[in-house]
């Protein structure tokens, strides 16, 4: 099995930005993603977003936006090119930032109301992450005042009895969706 790299892209016009923009359009609903523009400017402004292009063989096969929130590492999108689903990239990738959160990861998911949401769920579940039994609303990146409802999986189960759990989810509202 080849190494994955991990390749921050810091430059918005980074060629490789393209693929980028192409999987996160067709992966995801236009509710959960920012318009690509914003995107752009948060890449180049040096904004605390990192954005991961995952290779292998020098060949693009997912991406993977993230932020550093204290202690924790918080995945916003992760998501692996349709080609290349079923390779077990997605549980290679995770593995990375499950290394990387040193135990601390914290990520939104849909709500377990579909086949695919619930298969989703499953995955981040093998990987030894928990959905929490809170009610969870993600701010809309697009309407002011507008929110989604979501769940959020944790490397901690524990994590909504523990006294930080407010302060992270008030620094993802805020520094992430910002608002």
């Amino acid at each position: 099995m080849s190494a994955l790299n991990f390749l921050k892209i810091t430059d918005r016009k980074d060629e490789r930005l393209s693929f980028v923009k192409a999987l996160y359009q067709s992966a995801f609903p236009v509710q959960e993603r920012r318009k690509w523009p914003v995107l752009l400017s948060m890449i180049s402004s040096g904004a605390e977003m990192q954005l991961d292009l995952v290779t292998d063989q020098e060949q693009p096969v997912a991406f993977v936006i993230w932020w550093r929130i204290s202690d924790w590492l918080f995945i916003e999108h992760l998501t692996v090119s349709t080609a290349e689903r079923g390779k077990n990239y997605g549980s290679r990738i995770m593995q990375h930032y499950l290394n990387a959160a040193q135990g601390n990861m914290l990520l939104e998911v849909e709500p377990p109301l579909s086949e695919e949401a619930q298969r989703r769920i499953s995955f981040y579940e093998r990987l030894g992450l928990h959905l929490l039994d809170y009610v969870y609303a993600q701010p809309s990146y697009r309407e002011k005042g507008v929110v989604y409802p979501m769940r959020l999986m944790s490397t901690h189960k524990d994590l909504l009895d523990m006294p930080v759990f407010n302060q992270l989810e008030e620094q993802i509202k805020t520094r992430v969706y910002f608002i």
